[in-house]
Parts: structure tokens; sequence; C-alpha cells
């Protein structure tokens, strides 16, 4: 079960209507600061959990749209099996086994009563399959909450959701998967019958309870009429052991709870609790995971191992989400599974568009830098130059060298390449009467741009060894060649 729409509306930066995509394995959302990552975050959050301590609906509507409807509007497609056999959620899932959950403000809804509404953010809302129209039919809410509870991971905040031990919990739900062999031990029984004798035996906490008791019942008979009182102590089950208990961590600052040390090594428990969860929770309840930033405070080895923990997560049919600023990051992308979704807030620019499909198998890590930040790198360069390359001299006999590649750009990609001057340089191979020099010529850039890369000990005029290109050129090269390699290579 995976979130595969989102749909804002009138959502903080988002003015009007935008709508996401994903995947059911990793989604990669990357872009400059400030185009809205982490607001996609807070929508979902807002969506399952409603506002935040001390926060006001005003702050979550577009300052532009203050007085139109805002929502957060997600779909699941896949669902469980558990999910499906639900009698509160089988209204609500459309014949193609799909469910749309909304929250917002100002949205028409039917009430509990059938009556047409216009309901605020207080209330989450499910889609009927067959009216189209929200409802907020009576229990629903605790019927799904099993089921849709993300964890949110945000880049900034100290994340005490996940230090705690309660049932609801990730790490309350991972130290339950693990103890639950200890529940049906003759070990656990032991420890419930020394409860219960304490409380029952005599000299136990009955019996120093019985004269409170007998005061308060009389207290009660003189008021009201004659009532027995008995206090009820229930032997403690395995959930209030665990939710009572606290993470405590050890430094050479001494030994404090987690809550009172710095933000990095509470984000840091944070993600090893998640990378336990891979671990451990192998036949939990699929859950979607919302990482801010995974690459904050963490040096490149931990953030490898904590992506191939994500990659398990997601093998086990948990959905991630992971906003992020690192090329670093998105080496873990794979193509089969993971979407990328780049944000803009750039005049010219979609707002939001997927990732261009890639062309390289495996992934290549220049390809997916350029596609996803519009980075440029001499390995996306001199790849995708020898793949045409050879492609060209494989099939076309009279393309037998660089000379005769590069006039072959000039003549067919006339339109596509540019023309540059290719500098004066010095080489050992050329046996002109120039004693070595090879004059300025025009080249297609591709090329000139290969060949500054592959031939350093090539000499400028001034004797520096500098390699004459740079990154606005790189990528304008880059440009032409996925324009030639489309042409060379058509769907």
């Amino acid at each position: 079960m995976y979130i595969s729409n989102l749909e804002l509306l009138n959502f903080r930066s988002f003015k009007g209507t935008h709508e996401f995509y994903f995947t059911n394995g990793k989604n990669f959302i990357v872009g400059n600061n400030n185009v809205g990552k982490t607001t996609i975050f807070e929508a979902i959050d807002f969506l399952f959990n409603g506002l935040k301590r001390n926060q006001e609906i005003d702050d979550l509507i577009n300052n532009e749209s203050k007085d139109q409807e805002m929502h957060v509007m997600i779909t699941f497609s896949d669902l469980s099996d558990d999910v499906k056999k639900s009698s509160k959620i089988q209204p609500y899932i459309t014949s193609n086994g799909t469910l749309t959950l909304i929250r917002g403000n100002k949205i028409p809804a039917v009430n509990t009563k059938g009556k047409h509404v216009i309901l605020d953010y207080k209330t989450l809302l499910y889609q009927n399959a067959s009216s189209h129209e929200f409802y907020n039919p009576t229990g629903i809410s605790n019927a799904t909450k099993p089921y849709f509870n993300p964890t949110i991971v945000y880049a900034n905040d100290h994340n005490e959701d996940y230090q705690d031990f309660r049932a609801s919990s990730l790490l309350g739900k991972l130290l339950k998967l693990e103890a639950k062999d200890l529940l049906n031990s003759d070990e656990f029984k032991a420890v419930q019958q020394k409860f219960n004798d304490l409380i029952e035996q005599d000299g136990g906490l009955q019996s120093h309870l019985s004269g409170l008791k007998e005061f308060m019942e009389k207290s009660i008979a003189d008021q009201f009429g004659k009532v027995a009182l008995n206090f009820n102590f229930e032997i403690p089950a395995m959930d209030s052991i665990i939710k009572n208990g606290r993470v405590f961590a050890k430094d050479k600052n001494g030994e404090q709870d987690i809550s009172e040390k710095g933000s990095g090594l509470q984000r840091a428990l944070t993600l090893a609790v998640i990378q336990a969860y891979a671990n451990f929770a192998k036949k939990a309840d699929a859950m979607q995971f919302f990482i801010d930033e995974p690459e904050l405070y963490m040096h490149p080895i931990a953030q490898d191992s904590l992506l191939d923990a994500l990659d398990e997560l997601s093998k086990q049919d948990n959905q991630i989400f992971l906003n992020t600023h690192s090329p670093y990051i998105l080496r873990h992308f794979n193509s089969k599974r993971d979407s990328v979704v780049i944000l803009s807030n750039k005049e010219g620019q979609k707002r939001i568009r997927q990732m261009e499909s890639l062309i390289f198998k495996p992934t290549s890590i220049g390809e997916i830098t350029y596609k996803a930040f519009g980075v440029p790198t001499v390995d996306l360069h001199q790849r995708l130059y020898s793949v045409i390359e050879n492609k060209v001299i494989y099939t076309d006999q009279k393309v037998n060298s660089e000379k005769t590649f590069s006039d072959y750009l000039i003549k067919k990609y006339k339109d596509i390449v540019t023309p540059q001057s290719f500098r004066q340089r010095f080489t050992k191979q050329n046996k002109s009467k120039n004693g070595g020099w090879v004059p300025a010529q025009n080249k297609p850039l591709p090329f000139i741009i290969r060949n500054e890369i592959d031939h350093p000990d090539t000499y400028l005029e001034d004797d520096t060894g500098i390699n004459k290109f740079n990154d606005d050129l790189l990528k304008k090269s880059i440009d032409e060649l996925f324009k030639i390699y489309n042409k060379e290579f058509p769907e």
C-alpha cells in the first residue's frame, strides 16, 4: 500500500492546484532552497494529524488565497488485504483499489446526519467510491489509524515523537515486536504473578488501602447511600511497561535523557530507529517514511548505511520519501522502483516536474545529478560522447577517427552543435612544419570539450597547462550531446 498521488490546493507556497505522483519505492524530492520540499512533508503531516501545537490554520493557507479553499488530498493505491477487509473502509475503496483522503478548509462534505455541509480542517474526510463525495463516518479514524500512520523526520526538529516508547511510536512498535516472545515466557508470567501477589495477598497493597476504602465508603453512604468500593489494579501488560521507558545516552558529558542532548544526536537516534526497524521488523505492517535532508549531520559512509536500510525497507513494501540537496544521496536511485520529483520557483520553469527518463543502464550518477540538479559532470559528458561516437563508427564506414567524427557532427547535426574555435595547442604527435603547434580551428563544441578533458598534456600558449572550458560550456555541450543521442538512438 502506497501513496500514489498527492494534491495540494492553496497550501502554503503552492498557490492553486498542484499534483504529485509517487512510486511505491523511494521518492526523492529535490530542488533549491525555499522551493517547497519540506512543505510537502508538512502537508502530509497536516492531513493525518491536523494542526500542530500553537499552529493556526491561517499559517497553512497560501498568502494570496486566504479567502479560498485550501486542502491536502492523497490517494492510496495497492491497498493491503487488512484495509480491504475493514467494513468501515470498504465503502470508500474504488473498483481500482484506491482510497482517497482529504483535509482542509471550506471542504464540501456530507456529515454524519447525511446533510451537505462545509467542513473545516478539524475533520479528516474520506471520498465515497460511488458518489465521490467526502464523508467522515463515525469510527473510521480508529479503523484507519493502524494503517495510515506515517513516520516523518524533519531536518530542524528534535523529533521527540521518535524518542518515547508509546505503542503508536516507531520505537514503541519496534520494542513491542522484539519483546513479543517474552510475553508468553514463564519468566514474564512469574513477574505478573508476583505483581498480583503484591496487590492481593495479606499485607499487600489492598490491605494497606483498606482503611482509606472504608472511609470513602462511609462518606459516600452519608451523601448517597450504601456503596461498596474496590480498588482494581490490572496486571501490567507489555505495552504498559514499554510506554514508560525512556532512552538515555552516555557520552563524554555524562549520561542524560536523550531529550537533553543536542539535536545532532537526537536526529541520529531517530535515524538509527528507522535503520533498526528495517533490520528487525521484517513482518511489520507496511508504512510510509518521510525523511527531510537525510544527509544532515552524516558523513558519506553513514549516508550509505542509512540509504541501504531504506532500500531494505522499500523492498518490504514500505514507501520512502526523501527531501535532499545531495547528489550523493541520489546514488541510491533505482530506476525500476524509484522516482525523482523536481521542484522549482524560477520563472519559466515548471513548478513541479518528474525527472526525465534515464538513458543509461545501469544508472549513471552523472546523468541523475544532471537531470535532477542541473549539475554538469565530466563523467556524463565523456560517457555520452563515447556512446555516440562508438555507435557512429560502428555503423558508418566513413567515420573512423576523431577527425572524421568531428566532421560528421558538424555536417549531420549543424542545427544542434555549436562550431567553436578550438584553441592553438601543442602536441608531440603533430609532425607539421609548425613544430608541434596545431593552429586554432573551428570544431563542434562536444569535440572540443572531449579533447580538453582527455588531453591535459597539451599546452596553452602561456604554458599554464590549464584546460580551457568552464561549467557553462560543459553544460551546453552535454545538452547538445543529449539531443544528438536522442536522434541516434530513437525510442
